[in-house]
């Protein structure tokens, strides 16, 4: 993200530095901030609708027959209107509130680095975990705080308007959700070294995993990841499952329950599963 509005910021500030506006710190500063905003308002809006209209496309469309979640309506018009219209409304209001986080670490305020040489690749190779797990815990709590009665109410509700979700629903949060739940990547930036390119890449996987979670559609089903279905049973029970990657911090604090997968994983094979008995592939 940090290379993007860099980049950005740099065109921005030739094609309007000197020609239109004084190159002074106030204006260079609010070319800056513009550029931050671009890329989290136009670039969110674009990876949200793009990929997770893909992902509608593609599960509920094209291989309708073999992904289709059982537990949705047949018509899904009236959700995912709302849903996307939701999401819409939000993503420029989340991108005004991420905007001063990216901005001190572009800024040199965080432990964001270039040179893979800083600090090796064996730190390279540990920081892809690491990223993972650390966000991972700070998620599970935040999230978890989200469901007290004070948050909820105002502020996480939105996102549980739908009992059962489809990858429309991954972005589709109040403004203030969907910061708490995305602030814990930049404190680990602000922390700790992390390579920009990589963060940029694992920002970027972070999205595709918030919209893999959201479409019910599992091919894993208990584990120490936390799958599609366990995001699923999330949405449903609303009391279990809250981490985001791993369902470590579910079982430490007493939250966890087990998935079961819809599908298999080389075949795409439905699998049909009664309650009480096992699984059985279609």
């Amino acid at each position: 993200m940090e290379v993007l509005i860099e980049t950005l910021r740099d065109s921005m500030t030739e094609a309007l530095v000197p020609s239109i506006m004084s190159s002074t710190p106030t204006n260079l500063f609010l070319v800056e901030v513009a550029a931050g905003y671009l890329v989290n308002a136009v670039g969110g809006m674009f990876f949200y609708l793009v990929f997770a209209g893909l992902s509608f496309w593609y599960l509920y469309v094209f291989k309708r027959e073999q992904y289709f979640p059982p537990t949705l309506p047949i018509d899904l018009k009236l959700q995912v209107r709302q849903e996307i219209s939701y999401a819409c409304w939000s993503i420029p209001i989340m991108a005004v509130l991420l905007t001063p986080f990216q901005l001190l670490i572009v800024n040199g305020y965080g432990k964001v680095y270039e040179n893979v040489d800083e600090y090796g690749w064996g730190y390279f190779l540990f920081s892809i975990p690491f990223f993972l797990l650390f966000t991972d815990m700070l998620i599970y709590f935040i999230h978890r705080a989200l469901h007290w009665n004070i948050f909820y109410k105002y502020i996480h509700k939105p996102h549980h308007r739908f009992r059962y979700t489809t990858p429309f629903s991954s972005h589709s949060f109040h403004p203030l959700d969907g910061w708490a739940q995305g602030i814990p990547y930049y404190i680990f930036a602000l922390l700790f070294p992390i390579h920009n390119k990589l963060f940029m890449v694992l920002f970027v996987l972070v999205n595709f995993w918030t919209i893999s979670i959201h479409d019910q559609v599992d091919f894993q089903g208990a584990g120490i990841i936390n799958s599609t279905g366990h995001h699923t049973i999330h949405h449903e029970l609303f009391v279990y499952n809250y981490g985001q990657y791993t369902t470590l911090w579910d079982r430490l604090c007493g939250t966890y329950k087990p998935s079961f997968k819809t599908n298999e994983l080389l075949t795409g094979k439905r699998i049909i599963k009664k309650r009480g008995s096992k699984a059985k592939a279609a």
